[in-house]
């Protein structure tokens, strides 16, 4: 039978187990999370649709302003991009990249799948950027006046004609530019 008291003469916590074998010893401390986990609420039946309804309400209530916090990722997008064109240096880029990057990230989720896909796009141009490797102003303008306009034009549908187009002619912009690179 295991040992369960000391470990090579060392006396343990009389609350840890410790079980020693021949080539090893195996320490059992006490679980004692079960006392410290909060209570948890009942379970609701699955198919409660009074849950789902008042989720549903929930968002719906959230994407009223949706629109309004679109607007402040695109204002700060802007803002980035307008300190890129006066110094074209380490934190414009680096603040380039975030703005782009908090976009794409929200931009699903606030309705505007095609706006993040081109902001995703910036940010792969940007990312490893150095001032001397940025790709000209006028590349990335057209990504963010792309995104302006999706926004503007309220474009929700990942399969608009006119988006789609405008997303695939800056992915063959961005290819053209890694080309070159």
């Amino acid at each position: 039978m295991p040992e369960t008291s000391h470990l090579d003469g060392v006396q343990l916590n009389p609350e840890v187990a410790a079980e020693s074998f021949k080539d090893h010893v195996v320490l059992r401390p006490p679980n004692k999370l079960k006392e410290r986990a909060t209570r948890r609420a009942p379970i609701r039946d699955a198919g409660d649709s009074g849950a789902i309804m008042r989720a549903e309400i929930a968002l719906e209530r959230l994407s009223l302003e949706f629109e309004d916090w679109m607007r402040i990722e695109m204002e700060t997008l802007e803002e980035a991009r307008a300190a890129l064109a006066l110094a074209r240096d380490e934190p414009t880029i680096a603040a380039l990249f975030r703005a782009a990057h908090d976009l794409r990230g929200q931009s699903s989720t606030f309705g505007y799948p095609l706006a993040g896909e081109i902001a995703e796009g910036l940010c792969d141009l940007v990312e490893y950027a150095t001032p001397e490797t940025l790709p000209r102003q006028a590349v990335i303008d057209r990504h963010v006046e792309a995104i302006r306009a999706i926004v503007r034009e309220n474009v929700r549908d990942r399969d608009h004609p006119v988006g789609v187009e405008l997303a695939a002619r800056l992915a063959a912009l961005r290819a053209d530019v890694a080309r070159k690179g």
